[in-house]
């Protein structure tokens, strides 16, 4: 798993604003950024998490719409990578040796090095869509 995983991670403090975060995701063209108080990881935060949760209530402010940080040991193999992330429903994992965050292993980093992701892709995308309150019909539209 060494060789795979992201090592260059952004971390973001508590405190930081909305804005400021937004510009990192922007700057950095990522859509998942730790947050930390002082030296510790106390939460995710996606640019979904912004969208769905955050700007959708009204707020703008991060605290109390972290998603829990879900770690891996280093030494776990891909296998067990794989089956955690489909087992949680997400795409990225933290690593870490002997307590000490070393990178984020991610979907597309195992894509990138050709692993058999598939399976676990469609099981994180298995979701059911709350769209039964929209009437709206494919065919009521015209070009």
């Amino acid at each position: 798993m060494k060789n795979v995983i992201s090592k260059n991670l952004i971390i973001v403090s508590l405190n930081t604003s909305l804005y400021d975060i937004a510009l990192i995701m922007k700057n950095y063209d990522v859509g998942f950024i730790l947050v930390s108080n002082e030296s510790k990881i106390v939460g995710v935060l996606t640019d979904r998490d912004i969208v769905v949760k955050i700007l959708a209530n009204k707020d703008f402010k991060i605290d109390g719409y972290l998603s829990v940080p879900i770690y891996i040991d280093i030494n776990c193999s891909i296998n067990e990578a794989l089956d955690k992330m489909s087992h949680e429903k997400i795409k990225r994992l933290i690593v870490c040796d002997n307590k000490k965050v070393v990178g984020v292993l991610s979907i597309s980093d195992l894509l990138m090095h050709n692993y058999d992701v598939l399976n676990t892709i469609k099981s994180i995308y298995q979701i059911n869509k709350n769209t039964d309150s929209y009437d709206t019909k494919v065919n009521d539209f015209y070009l």
